[in-house]
């Protein structure tokens, strides 16, 4: 690789660094050098991650060169000096007690070791491939991960949640249980796991399952002797996680990566919450243990001879002191029961205070507390009554949290804390309160055990409003660096106000693009001229959502492949798709581009991308919606294909009157002043939205070679105050006074530019995809011998070949991808379920139907037909939901060759343009497993008022209770109830919730049975 010395170091680069890399490893290596801290911006796709590896890891293998040559000359020194010394044995012990000292000293601060930190193992991951490509391959790294990530044990894999596998894990390994953390202390050097420089959480597990060995007590072997440790942000701002990873800061080179939200997440890391049903529902667990203790049924949860690590006498006092604490949290007065009432930070300290909770007895009665969760970990397997010490967590954090402010800093806690208390929701309240009743007969509590919850159930929050305290702890460390590095970190002044750092490097950066690489525009008005402006009082607005769908339609039309469409938050989001799949635009929107949804869950979420990038693979493109702050936006990689437009709907402003948000501004103003250059209120309120939209900006210029546009469909963005707060590459597209232009001259320019792009831009390596549907298959046919001939079939990219598919099946999937694009009457025939051996195909008039469908052409020109006879062509729709009149002026159809088409009597022709299967065959299929598939084969069977009738009932059943149930039911057995249709109802059972199956299984045996 080629060399470059930068800063007077020697750096080792992939490629001939660009200007702006060059610039920011050369920042980089001034921190390191200097021992100071730095803030740096440099956009998405400008190499950052790469820079920053090679410049840091550069910086280290020179100092270790160093630190060698130093070691070599002390050692032929000491050797020298015992040689001269041949006499005195003692001179020359100490001179190598003296060389050991120095040697051991090295290895701890003579060459400092980097700690990478990001926000999510993603983006870790995405950083050590990166790690992978440079010639610091070989240095020594490791990455650190949560049980949830690592952990191969199958009893802890079997807990729900993360704090239940931690504690499940804790026990084992207290227990001496878990064989594959013992086997570490033997496994730990085995070349397998030595061996290899990089290995990210993937080869951590696949390594640990070849050597049975615990990955997560592995990894921790492996820092000690680590060049670079990846980790998550809460790992190295958490004291606690610190503590429990072993993490050494002194010396230390701290990279804090996509450091956009690095406030809140210090912030939110000083920062806990407590409920009223939290302490009730320890009360209950502690009496629950106490009545194990002074009974037999110490038999049921574990035996008598398991040890126990606390006393009944333990046990008593901690109960009284949680009832104290009940008491004390009754005892709150919250004048506004809407929106809650604040008190300052010495409020927490008091309400503990009269429970006897103290900085004395704070770490005592932790441990306790730890020892009761492991406890309850094991009487649960024995007893589905207990719970498994949720509450004693909870409680855990607030003592950890509110105890961590040292009394000697209790004047900065004042000013940056605040307690604000609000009435518990009643669902949550009414939820603890029936969590309790099974119990409260004989736990000996009395009445109050549920009652206190549901009569004044509160929350209690201790906030931070200062993001410094957690800066405050890495400085304390003695670490040598702190950089903060993110594409999204502008303006750097109150961003290095807040967190109180003394930074002597800073860099914004240009983008590594041209000018003619990105089209940025403010769209102001929609197709309609209807103004678009997604602020509180027109975000209900019909005409808005109507225009605002209408211009995500008609861009949809000019950019190819991925758009990327992002809305302010998920009501919003959720709203513009009701109303746009009740008036059609939905459907006319999927027809250009296939339609995905930001899901919340993790597993969904993973799911979804896939079916996005293959969609994209597959077909003319796709069109992904999703939320600014969501995970879409945060860090993931829509190069090339996968992200061609981006389309900001809005500027995602926190909730005004959300009593966080207050509380922030009223700190900042307070705290505000000429000297620490802090922002205002509404200059923070401002910035918090445009970092948002940055980020999700983002997501598609992802390298030099790369090409987008950037749609700003919101008229605010006008607003000098907004476009100053924008990122620096992006401002430039602007000019000096931005304009939002009329819709049609911006639809004209965007075509030109993608045009111009496509035909001056090197395009991207094309991935492997299967060529258009060449697949052979052959009907299975036991009665008869196997023929010779064979019957080609035209279907899906991605879709297997080795069964035959019935035509509803291939229908579907060939008008959601578009990509079939002309039929014979040998794929008809084998379609409509007849073979060519003897049967006769259907007559014209089903080919006529199908021209309904996304086919563009009929060929009847048979391979064995010797001679040109006749094709049909179509003209493509230019939307489905035009109405039937409309469809039937426009198609053209041209007639190919002089020869008559020749076809033998047929059987009567059908006037469904779908093909139904029967009875007989629905039996045969199986509803389709992909959740995109199943969608895709009932749009194919239903008519269009259907499937959307359909749609509004699935969202209305996702978030609604059993009265969205039994309507989305009596729809169910409407729409899918006919007999060929049947597979697609039972398949429609996997997407229930779970307390809804039993009764739509007897719905199911009624209505078959009638």
């Amino acid at each position: 690789m080629p060399e470059n010395i930068i800063a007077g170091i020697p750096v080792h680069f992939p490629f001939e660094p660009y200007e702006v890399q060059r610039a920011y490893m050369e920042k980089v290596i001034m921190c390191l050098r200097d021992g100071t801290n730095g803030v740096l911006e440099s956009p998405t796709g400008t190499g950052k991650t790469l820079s920053l590896l090679c410049a840091s890891l550069a910086w280290i293998r020179t100092r270790q060169s160093e630190q060698q040559q130093y070691m070599q000359k002390l050692q032929l020194d000491q050797q020298k000096q015992a040689t001269s010394a041949a006499g005195a044995g003692a001179g020359a012990g100490a001179g190598v007690a003296d060389l050991n000292a120095v040697m051991g000293k090295a290895n701890n601060w003579g060459v400092p070791k980097v700690i990478y930190a990001s926000r999510t193992h993603s983006q870790l991951s995405q950083a050590m491939r990166e790690l992978k490509r440079t010639a610091y391959a070989s240095m020594r790294s490791v990455v650190l991960g949560s049980r949830d990530q690592l952990c191969i044990h199958p009893d802890v894999m079997r807990e729900q949640g993360n704090s239940n596998k931690v504690n499940m894990c804790k026990l084992k390994v207290h227990a001496k249980t878990c064989s594959f953390q013992l086997r570490v202390e033997s496994k730990k050097d085995h070349p397998d796991f030595r061996g290899p420089s990089i290995m990210d959480i993937e080869d951590l597990v696949k390594v640990g399952q070849r050597l049975k060995m615990c990955p997560y007590f592995a990894s921790k072997e492996l820092v000690n002797g680590a060049d670079i440790t990846f980790m998550p942000y809460n790992y190295l701002l958490d004291p606690k996680a610190r503590k429990a990873n072993k993490i050494e800061l002194s010396n230390t080179i701290v990279i804090l990566d996509e450091a956009h939200n690095i406030e809140k997440i210090c912030e939110e890391s000083a920062s806990v919450q407590i409920r009223s049903s939290d302490v009730a529902m320890a009360i209950e667990d502690i009496t629950h243990i106490m009545k194990i203790f002074t009974s037999g049924d110490a038999q049921d949860t574990g035996g008598p001879e398991e040890p126990k690590d606390f006393t009944l006498d333990d046990l008593t006092l901690l109960k009284e002191m949680l009832l104290e604490l009940e008491k004390a949290i009754d005892g709150v007065v919250v004048d506004n029961k809407a929106e809650g009432t604040t008190y300052p930070a010495a409020h927490i300290y008091e309400l503990l205070g009269k429970a006897n909770f103290t900085y004395g007895n704070c770490a005592t009665i932790v441990a306790l507390l730890d020892k009761l969760v492991q406890y309850l970990m094991v009487a649960s397997q024995h007893s589905t009554m207990l719970r498994k010490g949720g509450s004693f967590m909870v409680l855990a954090d607030l003592l950890n949290i509110v105890f961590a402010n040292k009394e000697d800093v209790m004047s900065k806690v004042h000013r940056s804390f605040k307690v604000h208390v609000e009435i518990e929701d009643n669902k949550q309240s009414k939820h603890a309160a029936n969590s309790a009743k099974p119990q409260t007969g004989w736990l000996g509590k009395g009445n109050n055990a549920a009652s206190s919850v549901a009569k004044a159930a509160k929350i209690i929050n201790f906030w931070c409003f200062n993001p410094g305290f957690g800066m405050e702890q890495l400085l304390n460390a003695h670490v040598r660096s702190v950089i903060l590095t993110s594409g999204t970190l502008a303006p750097l002044k109150p961003l290095i106000a807040e967190l109180a750092i003394p930074v002597a490097q800073h860099l914004e950066n240009p983008h590594i693009v041209d000018q003619s690489q990105v089209y940025v525009k403010i769209i102001g008005t929609g197709p309609d001229r209807e103004q678009l402006i997604s602020n509180y009082k027109n975000r209900d607005n019909p005409k808005y959502i109507s225009s605002l769908g209408q211009t995500i339609l008609n861009v949809s039309r000019i950019v190819p492949d991925g758009l990327l469409v992002f809305f302010p938050s998920y009501p919003m989001l959720n709203q513009c798709v009701d109303a746009w799949q009740a008036s059609g635009l939905w459907a006319d929107i999927s027809c250009r581009k296939p339609i995905f949804l930001e899901p919340r869950g993790k597993d969904q979420f993973t799911s979804t991308m896939e079916e996005f990038y293959q969609a994209i693979r597959d077909s003319k493109g796709a069109c992904f919606m999703a939320v600014c702050r969501g995970k879409v936006s945060e860090g993931l990689d829509f190069a090339d294909r996968n992200g061609r437009a981006v389309i900001i709907t809005g500027l995602p402003f926190p909730p005004l009157k959300d009593p966080k948000v207050v509380l922030k501004r009223r700190y900042l103003e307070t705290n505000r002043t000429k000297e620490n250059q802090l922002l205002s209120g509404q200059e923070w309120y401002s910035l918090d939205a445009t970092r948002a939209v940055n980020q999700a900006i983002g997501r598609v210029i992802r390298h030099r070679n790369d090409y987008g546009a950037i749609l700003l469909c919101d008229a605010r963005f006008q607003d000098m105050s907004q476009v100053q707060q924008l990122s620096k590459w992006i401002r430039g597209h602007l000019g000096a006074r931005p304009q939002s232009s009329p819709f049609g001259p911006i639809v004209r320019e965007l075509r030109q530019f993608f045009k111009h792009a496509e035909q001056t831009m090197a395009q991207p390596e094309e991935r492997v995809v299967e060529p258009l549907l060449q697949t052979v298959c052959k009907e299975e046919q036991p009665t008869l011998a196997p023929s010779s001939s064979q019957i080609t079939i035209k279907r899906e990219p991605g879709t297997g070949g080795t069964k035959f598919q019935l035509a509803s099946e291939l229908a579907a999937q060939a008008e959601m991808a578009n990509s079939i694009k002309t039929w014979t009457p040998a794929d008809y025939a084998n379609a409509a379920g007849c073979s060519t051996l003897g049967r006769r195909p259907p007559d014209a008039m089903d080919f006529m139907s199908r021209l309904n469908a996304n086919v563009t052409s009929i060929d009847f020109n048979g391979a064995d037909a010797g001679q040109d006879l006749v094709k049909i062509h179509k003209r493509e729709r230019s939307s489905p939901t035009a109405s039937e009149s409309s469809m039937i002026a426009k198609k053209r159809y041209k007639l190919i060759g002089n020869d008559p088409l020749k076809t033998e009597p047929s059987e009567p022709a059908s006037t469904s343009s779908s093909y139904c299967p029967t009875p007989a065959q629905s039996q045969l299929k199986e509803a389709p497993e992909s959740r995109a598939d199943f969608l895709r084969e009932v749009r194919s069977v239903i008519d269009c008022d259907q499937f959307r009738s359909f749609g509004k009932a699935l969202l209305a059943y996702k978030t609604g209770g059993d009265g969205c149930f039994e309507t989305l039911m009596v729809l169910l057995l409407d729409v899918l109830g006919a007999p060929q249709l049947r597979y697609l109802l039972l398949g429609m059972r996997r997407y229930l919730k779970n307390e809804h199956k039993l009764e739509f299984d007897v719905r199911l045996a009624s209505f078959q049975a009638t």
